[in-house]
């Protein structure tokens, strides 16, 4: 049985070889014939290249596509870079800007207020007991800056020094309820006291008390310092008057008043150390 199996095999090989052989010498001598046996052999075949044909075009596709990604991936890492070194050179711009237009508002203001012996001190903190009534500023004994020193900006008064060391001070500002400065009425010349933030005051306003009861003050009345006491020079700005109101006792009037000085957004101040001596004065 074995045998005869293996006989079969050997008699398909050898039918095989023969056709082969057959159909090569006959398309060698007959070109009619190959033309016969190419028509069924390229419709068989032709699927399957076109097949192998689309694969490999997608293979390329993809590969080309995945490559692409790549550089697509490092190009977007390399523009978020550029647009992160974009973003802070456009916050430092502004944050430089910014700085330019209050250092040059301070020149303008200390040119014009040139009689006055002033120092430029920058904010380094705020006191943790009293974070928005007292400041602490960069100056101090070493540079000339004592207690009870007047301290303003270019828009007006800001407070006094009330505590100082070698190279820092502290400032009390307008709103604080330990604050007194004597001020005056711009228009009328109406003399009071300015006494912080005490009631019936709002938030950010401070209280103007002791005006004479027939003072005739209105709202928006400008409110400058008197002079009077020795710490502030007079006419420095200190806000505007904001309602008016006649004290219980209807021997005074009071005024509330809202300062001219934003005390949240403090940057840069100056102290008044003295008045300059005038040329030729005695």
């Amino acid at each position: 049985m074995l045998h005869l199996r293996r006989y079969k095999k050997a008699f398909f090989l050898i039918l095989i070889v023969v056709a082969l052989s057959f159909a090569v010498n006959a398309t060698v001598h007959n070109r009619s014939l190959f033309g016969v046996l190419e028509h069924p052999v390229i419709f068989v075949v032709k699927p399957v290249h076109e097949a192998f044909s689309w694969i490999s075009h997608r293979v390329r596709e993809t590969v080309t596509s995945v490559s692409q990604l790549f550089y697509l991936k490092r190009e977007n890492e390399a523009l978020k870079e550029e647009l992160q070194e974009l973003l802070e050179y456009k916050h430092k711009f502004l944050e430089y800007s910014a700085e330019n237009a209050r250092l040059r508002r301070m020149l303008e203001f200390r040119e014009k207020n040139s009689q006055y012996d002033m120092v430029a001190a920058e904010v380094i903190g705020r006191d943790p007991g009293n974070w928005f009534n007292v400041i602490i500023i960069d100056k101090g004994r070493k540079n000339g800056v004592t207690e009870n020193m007047a301290v303003v900006t270019e828009r007006g008064l800001v407070g006094y020094t009330m505590d100082v060391g070698d190279d820092w001070a502290k400032v009390l500002m307008l709103l604080d309820n330990r604050m007194s400065v004597s001020a005056m009425i711009q228009r009328t010349r109406d003399n009071g006291i300015l006494k912080g933030n005490i009631a019936p005051a709002p938030p950010g306003c401070a209280k103007m008390v002791f005006l004479p009861a027939d003072a005739r003050i209105v709202k928006g009345d400008v409110v400058i310092s008197s002079g009077l006491g020795g710490i502030v020079p007079k006419g420095i700005l200190i806000g505007e008057v904001v309602e008016v109101k006649k004290e219980s006792d209807n021997l005074t009037q009071y005024a509330i008043v809202k300062p001219a000085v934003d005390f949240q957004k403090l940057e840069e101040v100056f102290v008044i150390k003295g008045q300059r001596a005038v040329p030729g004065g005695e």
